[in-house]
């Protein structure tokens, strides 16, 4: 219960007064400067020991316990140890090193480095990472209104006639089926790891790479549950085919089928 009202604002008039300045447009060293203060971090500081942090999108500062309430409600978190990186930093009194060691970093830098390749940012004022990615809709109304004008946008006559004008495509797609296909990992679905059954014998191949990368390697086998050897695999069949090897993809592959 001591944990939840520490957090609580203190509206007293200065701090009224910043945010009613704010508010009407003002900067925050426009507002810092009526105040006196010798810059607006100097006046950031004072806001923080009111329970209030600077909110970037809407220009003001907003009480803190708002924004840890939707730091926990967050549910769109791209992976399992993002998710875990922004919970035990939201704990009280946590600390930026420690939570990266805890969650299997080097360091801390580290850390910033995959948070970012995940669309995340340390936010001072937040004390936590937050999302880089624009809110979506996720209501039934604004997806089926997407929906709606994505199929009418994409749509077309095939009415008196028009169809023969697709005709010399729909011939040159037929032809071009089998390069087609292997192309686009015989039409494997969005998203969808392909899974290859190759001819031969397993051997062991040791490959140097940086520790990031590795990470990453290690990251994604876990997230996705696939191990290590599939995304090797998946990788040099898809560099293959994209870098000339095409027909020796298309030989390998037919070898099992």
């Amino acid at each position: 219960m001591a944990k939840a009202e520490a957090l609580q604002p203190i509206y007293d008039d200065k701090v009224k007064g910043i945010l009613k300045l704010l508010g009407e447009g003002f900067s925050r060293e426009e507002v810092a400067e009526q105040y006196r203060y010798s810059g607006y971090r100097s006046m950031e500081s004072f806001m923080r020991r009111k329970n209030f942090v600077w909110d970037k999108q809407k220009g003001n500062y907003i009480p803190a316990d708002v924004l840890k309430a939707s730091i926990e409600t967050m549910v769109n978190f791209p992976s399992d140890r993002v998710r875990r990186i922004v919970m035990e930093l939201n704990k009280e009194g946590a600390d930026l090193k420690k939570v990266a060691v805890k969650v299997g970093f080097e360091n801390h830098l580290e850390m910033a480095s995959y948070m970012k390749s995940k669309g995340f940012e340390w936010s001072q004022e937040a004390g936590n990472y937050l999302s880089t990615s624009p809110t979506m809709p996720n209501d039934d109304e604004g997806v089926a209104a997407t929906s709606t004008d994505a199929s009418h946008e994409g749509s077309f006559d095939v009415g008196n006639g028009d169809f023969e004008q697709f005709l010399p495509l729909l011939e040159w797609l037929s032809s071009n089926k089998s390069g087609l296909q292997s192309l686009l990992g015989a039409s494997v679905a969005s998203g969808q790891i392909p899974r290859f059954t190759l001819p031969g014998l397993f051997v062991t191949k040791s490959v140097h790479m940086t520790n990031t990368l590795d990470q990453m390697v290690r990251d994604f086998s876990k997230e996705k549950n696939v191990n290590q050897r599939e995304i090797f695999e998946v990788a040099l069949i898809e560099f293959f085919q994209k870098y000339g090897y095409e027909r020796e993809v298309e030989t390998l592959l037919r070898q099992n089928a």
